[in-house]
């Protein structure tokens, strides 16, 4: 199975669901520290460079909360969920500045793959109220099924003698049943373990 079928390609995002509300403009938290961000662009590191590029900085929590109150709880309360110790003041927020008053994006035509690719998959945060919602919950239950499907040949191959060669893949059964397992761990942190 090749990874592709876990995300639909960019050409298959919803994008006409978009409400323009804008939010998702205006309060952007990464995964990195402003520091990080800027030590992996100048490394070359190029959605670091194209993020560094294009969004802005905020200069407080307070001042992000100010403009997009919800949304920033919204970050803030998602983060807690896998990190109750989260220090509120350490969280970066960003916004487009590219984003008009009319919440259209000024760069629609040339805006970077991040853009292009919101949301990047069922998991990803997106506002409160955000149309895309029903389109992550059909991508989160088709990657679901997709996992179980996997998890239901792990068992099966489990009945086999490690050693044993599977003759359509060309991989000994624990060749194939460490492939499995590297196609669910990315989906555990989302709960696959349990699906």
């Amino acid at each position: 199975m090749d990874d592709e079928i876990f995300f639909e390609h960019s050409e298959d995002f919803p994008q006409h669901l978009c409400k323009k509300c804008g939010k998702c403009c205006r309060a952007i938290a990464a995964p990195y520290t402003y520091d990080e961000l800027q030590k992996l662009a100048a490394q070359g590191q190029e959605e670091a460079k194209v993020f560094v590029n294009i969004f802005k900085r905020y200069n407080s929590v307070s001042e992000a909360r100010t403009a997009v109150p919800d949304q920033v709880d919204n970050i803030i309360n998602n983060l807690r969920k896998s990190n109750t110790d989260i220090d509120e003041s350490k969280i970066t927020f960003y916004y487009c500045p590219h984003l008009t008053d009319d919440n259209l994006c000024s760069i629609y035509s040339t805006r970077p793959d991040c853009c292009r690719r919101l949301p990047r998959n069922g998991w990803s945060l997106v506002a409160p109220d955000c149309a895309f919602k029903g389109w992550q919950f059909q991508q989160r239950e088709r990657v679901k099924s997709i996992v179980r499907k996997l998890k239901e040949s792990l068992m099966e191959l489990e009945l086999l003698s490690e050693d044993s060669i599977l003759p359509d893949k060309n991989k000994t059964v624990k060749e194939m049943k460490e492939i499995i397992k590297n196609k669910i761990k990315p989906f555990e942190k989302y709960g696959a373990l349990y699906w």
